[in-house]
């Protein structure tokens, strides 16, 4: 019966050593930072807990850090008025909201799910967050989101870089009392339409096109060579062929397909492109007959290929008939193992007539 109850008490200690409202992550209890209320030693998570719930709205505590294995008399719990990720978390250590239903300690969705566009890119965030959704979504503080794109560029001329990252956090605003999306970092970022990426709740999906794809000269007319966009409105005034990132194109070569340009996520499905003669089946006029889709589709054979093919076929085309009689000549082979086979057999009809003889 003792055993019984005592395993009842573990089951229920247990239980209430659950936090009512965790967080994704450990809040730094530095007792230096801006956001610290107190600290103190308590038995358990539980107690450092109620001792952040109890006294609302009048009790400043909205989170708190309960870190076990304490010393008696050292403090334990800490209590905090925002939630900082701690970078490098105490072993065992655990965090909470003094209650998931105080709007203020949350930030909202950064706008309604999406639907899929290539031309536009989206935010992800840490902890396997999904910023997306309806009102009622809650995303703990110190949430960070990112945002990429290759055609995201500094507003500062001549800082352009491929593999910019744009980063926006749920922070604590200590003047609204309350958690808001934070400026986007770096700061002065555009997207592919030229607007600027304040945050992620006012940038929630940043364009992410191309910038018009300007090649010198006019696409030339080709014996085969199939050149054809979805709109072949194509030569600007002066002359020069401009492809749209909402302008789909194809090359065919006598029928093959070579490639398809295209925009897709900031980027040319054909980065090589860098006048209209580059387009092209069998060579070009600035290179001298050379083929830079060669990958694609081979050169026009030469006339010292054409005498090598033609040589090397009458030349093994005999050594094919010199084989042919050299297989007849192995036929009569086997026909005269045959014989062998039938003088054996009237060596058993001699061994008959000398069991006969022995009988009389």
């Amino acid at each position: 019966m003792f055993s019984l109850i005592f395993i009842l008490l573990l089951k229920l200690s247990l239980t209430f050593c659950h936090l009512s409202c965790p967080t994704p992550v450990v809040c730094d209890p530095s007792l230096e930072s801006d956001i610290h209320l107190q600290s103190a030693h308590f038995a358990d998570e539980t107690q450092c807990e109620t001792s952040c719930t109890i006294g609302h709205p009048f009790n400043p505590c909205k989170f708190f850090t309960w870190v076990p294995n304490a010393q008696a008399q050292v403090p334990n719990c800490y209590q905090m008025k925002a939630c900082n990720e701690m970078a490098d978390p105490i072993t065992g250590a655990k965090s909470g909201a003094w209650s998931c239903d105080d709007p203020d300690i949350f930030c909202g969705p950064i706008g309604n799910i999406p639907a899929y566009d290539d031309k536009k890119t989206v935010w992800t965030c840490d902890h396997g967050v999904h910023p997306y959704g309806n009102r009622e979504k809650k995303i703990f503080q110190d949430t960070t989101c990112r945002a990429t794109c290759p055609s995201f560029e500094h507003k500062t001329a001549g800082n352009h870089r491929s593999d910019l990252v744009v980063s926006s956090s749920c922070m604590w605003d200590s003047f609204t009392n309350s958690s808001v999306w934070g400026p986007a970092s770096p700061a002065t970022v555009v997207d592919s339409s030229g607007t600027e990426i304040v945050s992620a709740a006012t940038n929630p999906t940043p364009w992410c096109g191309c910038k018009d794809l300007v090649l010198a000269g006019t696409v030339q007319e080709e014996e085969g060579k199939v050149f054809k966009c979805s709109n072949d409105d194509i030569v600007n005034g002066d002359g020069d062929t401009v492809i749209t990132q909402d302008n789909d194109c194809v090359l065919l070569c006598d029928g093959t397909h070579v490639f398809d340009l295209y925009c897709s996520v900031g980027q040319w499905s054909v980065d090589y492109l860098t006048s209209a003669q580059d387009i092209y089946c069998y060579g070009g006029s600035h290179n001298n007959g050379s083929v830079t889709l060669s990958t694609f589709w081979p050169t026009v054979p030469s006339t010292a290929v054409e005498t090598t093919t033609i040589t090397t076929t009458e030349t093994k085309t005999p050594a094919v008939e010199t084989t042919t009689p050299a297989v007849e000549t192995t036929t009569p082979a086997v026909e005269t193992t045959t014989p062998a086979v039938e003088t054996t057999t009237p060596a058993v009809e001699t061994t008959t007539p000398a069991v006969e003889t022995t009988t009389p």
